[in-house]
């Protein structure tokens, strides 16, 4: 009542009525109803079964720090004795690919393993190990909070657990029809890289997952006392995925090399771990996104309760696919890129024209240029060539260096595996903790702010890494090649004594002369002392051995930093702290439509100087060294891999953390700490995709330059220089088979490339959807069906198993025809028109995909953090608006939500798989390439394959779609309770908001308290079951619309016959007073 109007404060209950004299300042000054009964407190029992993770240490995890530590210290005594040469013939491995004779097209000379340092990865991958058991006891050691925070986390654990189970058992098959098909397609060598790379990704998967599922609610419990704790637990439990990715990645790489000693096998390796990670993610963002739609659409629109809420059946599902697609799937994604880059580097480097112990071949290809301008003076079958006439003629070539291993291209194989033990190395460090300002924990600070001063935290991390990878790799690029190396020891390296037919400048260069003591047919020239300058098949002139180190240097620092700028841009586009996301959240004031329009804006937008970026270090890698230091770029983009990877798995344990405090019902103060880490952690993720995009396409690149080299397009060294000075050779430079952009095959094949990241996107995105609507029947259904679910009934659970296993089945059966496109395209393509056909594909997709990753990616991202704006209220402080014209439950909420729905799968499903396509696709042609012809000689086989994948391909998706039909049918023909809010009844001019009612005043045998007691109680009502007050039992549309046409009220009217009592009662009469004479059997209002 108004002070001014009605003079002293009387507040009425059917009887008795009590009166105060004078203003009421608090609930407290009114008494407590003599009949009301506080509700009864309901105690969650937790079964026994669920209480599965109790536990402060792990005898595991224990055992294996100390094996580990044991294994590192044995290596490095092991790596010492072999550089010594004290252990048989370790230090002098002839690499198996490199000898006369072998299996493969591309025949250069021989080369060394660089034992030494392959053994410093394997070392240094063993310490890795042992700094993550070390992490993973850290994490285990923290305290777990209570028996329902276990209870939920087991849940989480148990569905990511069964997942990735049953994915990994149909992977299983797939990896061993693939391992038989490339032992006798390929060769042994080759397959058996293939089954160990795709079991150490998938061993990746699990341990990333499996320190993540119990990290989860550590951090829970640590974010009780603070959020420096929470993020410090939430950050160690990432940093296991982060190093798990670099270590077992540098351990088996330098294991299998020694294992096979075949450099180009490797190629397998990196062809299995895309094997698994493209199923990984592709089954993880499908999982994840059909739970989180499903229970996002039902539980947030439909039901209108909060997200996480332990009511809704999907919840469990929802932050079980956070482990299984961020985690399991964005660490098999890293692994791939990490071993792809090494992988592509070594080979690359292998074909350096640096030739161990072979003054010859230097010769030759230190005049190879003069082939390359003047062709042949002969026609065929005569043809010669100058270089190798030139190097023969009498003691020529022998004034050439004979280079020692440590000069050799053996020395570019062992750049990235040091490398990457750099990385591993500074990973340990910046990963040990995370500095966070007291200040950062302030109460009242705003959460901008805290959020940036936690994303500033863990870029220090991040910088700290980038210069420490700096001071690494500046002693690699001038310990190897450097002033006192034996790089620039040998002779025309580090000086200017090596004999140079130098040609004439002018136009009539290549005319042939007679010179004293010289063939006539020479170009016109003379001998003068230089350097060596090789030029390769592909025409590349490289530098003088002098700037090697440097240049080596530069394109690490450029890849390095092109990853750092990358994920600012990212995060420009995507955090809710800048315009772009800010302007998606804006639009939600005009509707749903605008929000996805100007999402698509954005991300559409945030492709342009990323890929401006990429082709600038692709076109200055490329100067420096020719592909090889593209490949180098990736290389070191990736090596503060273990960092950056640890920062984005953070984010999924901080989501997990956030859905455990909402659904163990903590305090609100513990659920605003995950709330700050979940929005740091969606942050941090987009920025990792960005990150992964970059790091894809450079890695794709140098995987394609390793497969034309392969495919033997161009000539190969040994087919360059003639078997014996005076023979002539098997091949010229000249005698390039060019991949020409005028050829049918190659221009049909690049549009093909440029359509299949749509359609595997398109794929993606339709699986969701199936998914999704599954999902949704299932949560309809519990609702309807479970008494009291919906409602917040104490002891009433939902049944969580039934939604984890629609996800399961629906992740693992959708993931089948993306999986069947991205194997077969490149294999039907390269079979059906060729090698060149096959390079066209690759470009078209390589572009394609990255730019539709990035907008997928960045789109989501952005649409995702604008929701997060409109649900603290951001938009209600910016522009003084009331909450329910701006906060959490309006319409320009509401709409916020519908771009976040869209952007889901966008972010977590298609975006993120493009990385994998174009990388699988490349990786899987460098191993069948040599396979090929270089047209469509056989072009019958690409015929049969594509016969086979489309029948295949055909079946499946009839049989798919009769049982997503079913489900759509059920989800027809069920009924649901579920509708949209009806509009507001109209309200008297006089109405004004009164004050919060204190159920302790509430007579329970009034209208109201009996209202209450329909609802379950105060317990129900705290519970935000009953948002719209027409949801409350007896508010009927039918009464609605009867109320809208029989009255409006007027200043002092009310609805009900209670409230009439009560108007009574202050004008001291004992009717229905002044207000109208409603029946007192109508429904409560």
């Amino acid at each position: 009542n108004d002070d001014e109007k009605q003079g002293p404060n009387t507040v009425f209950y059917d009887t008795p009525k009590v009166t105060y004299d004078g203003p009421l300042k608090t609930l407290d000054d009114f008494p407590i109803h003599p009949d009301y009964v506080e509700d009864e407190e309901v105690v969650h029992v937790v079964p026994p079964e669920f209480i599965q993770d109790k536990a402060e240490t792990s005898l595991i995890y224990v055992l294996s720090m100390i094996f580990f530590g044991a294994v590192c210290i044995a290596f490095i005594v092991l790596l010492a004795l072999i550089a010594k040469c004290k252990i048989g013939n370790l230090c002098d491995l002839i690499d198996k690919s490199s000898k006369n004779g072998s299996d493969y097209k591309f025949q250069t000379f021989e080369f060394f393993v660089p034992t030494v340092y392959i053994w410093s990865g394997m070392a240094a991958g063993a310490l890795g190990m042992c700094a993550i058991s070390a992490y993973a006891v850290s994490v285990i050691r923290q305290d777990v909070g209570t028996d329902r925070m276990v209870e939920i986390a087991t849940y989480i654990r148990q569905g990511s657990k069964a997942f990735l189970v049953e994915e990994y058992k149909w992977l299983t098959i797939l990896v061993i029809i693939l391992f038989i098909l490339c032992g006798f397609g390929a060769n042994w060598p080759t397959a058996g890289c293939y089954a160990i790379g795709a079991f150490l990704s998938a061993a990746v998967g699990w341990l990333g997952m499996s320190i993540a599922t119990r990290g989860n609610v550590r951090t829970a419990a640590a974010s009780m006392g603070g959020l420096k704790e929470g993020l410090n637990v939430a950050f160690r439990a990432g940093a296991v995925m982060g190093l798990s990715v670099v270590s077992v990645g540098l351990l088996g790489l330098s294991a299998v090399y020694l294992i096979f000693l075949d450099v180009r096998a490797l190629a397998g390796f990196s062809a299995g771990a895309s094997t698994i990670a493209l199923f990984a993610r592709v089954g993880g963002g499908i999982y994840t996104k059909a739970a989180d739609v499903g229970a996002d659409l039902v539980g947030k629109v439909e039901a209108d309760i909060p997200e996480d809420d332990p009511r809704n059946p999907a919840t469990i599902a929802d932050n079980v696919g956070d482990n299984v697609g961020d985690v399991a799937g964005m660490g098999a994604d890293l692994f791939e890129s990490f071993v792809g880059s090494i992988v592509s580097t070594g080979l690359l480097g292998a074909n350096l024209p640096y030739f161990y112990a072979n003054p010859y071949a230097l010769c030759v290809y230190n005049h190879l240029y003069i082939d390359l301008l003047c062709g042949s003076p002969t026609t065929p079958p005569d043809r010669i060539s100058y270089a190798n006439l030139i190097c023969s003629t009498g003691d020529f070539y022998i004034r050439y260096p004979s280079l020692s291993v440590w000069a050799s291209n053996t020395m570019f194989i062992a750049v990235p595996y040091m490398l990457a033990v750099v990385g591993i190395l500074v990973g340990i460090v910046c990963t040990a903790y995370v500095y966070v300002p007291d200040h950062a924990t302030e109460k009242g600070r705003d959460k901008a702010e805290v959020m940036e001063i936690l994303l500033t935290s863990l870029r220090i991390n991040i910088f700290i890494a980038s210069i420490l990878i700096i001071g690494g790799a500046a002693g690699i690029c001038w310990g190897f090649f450097g002033g006192n190396s034996s790089f620039q020891a040998s002779r025309g390296f580090g000086s200017s004594d090596l004999p140079v037919y130098q040609l004439a400048e002018g136009a009539n260069t290549c005319i042939p002369f007679e010179l004293v003591g010289r063939p006539s047919i020479l170009p016109v020239g003379a001998v003068v002392d230089g350097t060596y300058r090789p030029t390769d098949s592909l025409g590349f002139e490289y530098p003088k051995p002098e700037e090697v180190p440097w240049r080596l240097f530069i394109s690490i620092i450029i890849g390095l930093y092109l990853g750092i700028i990358i994920g600012l841009l990212t995060e420009y586009f995507t955090a809710g702290t800048y315009g772009p996301t800010q302007g998606i959240g804006a639009s939600g004031e005009y509707g749903a439509g605008a929000v996805v329009i100007q999402g698509l804006g954005i991300g559409m937008l945030s492709v342009v100087m990323p890929l401006l970026l990429v082709v600038a270090v692709i076109i200055g890698s490329y100067n420096l060294l020719g592909s090889y230091t593209i490949a180098l770029s990736a290389v070191g983009m990736l090596s503060t891999l273990g960092i950056t990877m640890a920062t984005d798995a953070y984010g999924p344990v901080a989501d997990n953390a956030g859905g455990i405090a909402e659904m163990a019902e903590l305090d609100p103060a513990v659920r605003e700490n995950t709330d700050a880490l979940d929005a740091l952690g969606n942050t941090t993720a987009a920025t990792g995709k960005g990150f992964s995009n970059g790091s894809a396409v450079l890695t794709a690149y140098a995987l394609l330059a390793a497969l034309v080299a392969d495919s033997g397009l161009a000539p190969a060294p040994r087919q360059l220089v003639a078997v014996f000075p005076g023979v002539p050779p098997q091949a010229f430079i000249f005698n390039v088979n060019v991949v020409s952009l005028i050829d049918v095959y190659v221009v049909a094949s690049l549009f093909i490339g440029i359509m299949l990241p749509y359609l595997f996107g398109a794929l993606t995105m339709l699986a969701v959807s199936r998914a999704a609507q599954a999902m949704i029947v299932e949560v309809r259904r519990q609702f309807r069906e479970i008494d009291g679910l919906k409602a917040g009934k104490p002891g009433v659970v939902p049944e969580h198993i039934k939604c984890i296993n629609i996800s399961t089945r629906a992740a693992i059966m959708e993931m089948v025809l993306p999986g069947l496109i991205a194997i077969m395209s490149p294999l039907i393509i390269g079979f059906g028109f060729g090698q060149k056909a096959l390079v066209g594909l690759l470009l078209g997709a390589i572009g394609s995909g990255y730019m539709l990753g990035i907008m997928m990616s960045n789109a989501g991202g952005a649409w995702d953090n604008a929701k997060k704006l409109s649900e603290a209220g951001f938009y209600m402080k910016e522009r003084g608006l009331p909450k329910e014209m701006a906060g959490k439950g309006s319409e320009w909420h509401k709409a916020t939500v519908a771009g976040d729905t869209v952007g889901d799968p966008f972010k977590d499903t298609s975006g993120p798989s493009m990385n994998i396509l174009i990388k699988l696709m490349t990786v899987f042609g460098l191993v069948t390439v040599p396979l090929m012809n270089p047209d469509l000689e056989d072009g019958w086989i690409g015929l049969i394959l594509l016969g086979c994948t489309l029948l295949f391909g055909g079946l499946f998706w009839l049989w798919n779609s009769s049982i997503n039909a079913k489900v759509r049918e059920e989800a027809k023909n069920v009924p649901t309770t579920y509708q949209l809010p009806p509009p507001p009844l109209p309200k008297s001019p006089f109405y004004e908001a009164g004050p919060v009612v204190d159920a302790r005043y509430i007579d329970p045998r009034s209208a109201l308290g009996e209202g209450m007691a329909e609802v379950g109680g105060d317990a129900g009502m705290q519970g935000g079951v009953y948002k719209d007050i027409f949801s409350v039992p007896g508010m009927d549309g039918a009464y609605r619309t009867d109320v809208q046409e029989r009255y409006v009220p007027q200043e002092g009217e009310y609805f009900d016959g209670d409230k009439a009592r009560t108007m009574d009662a202050l004008s001291g009469g004992g009717g229905a007073g002044a207000g109208p004479d409603f029946d007192d059997e109508a429904p409560p209002a």
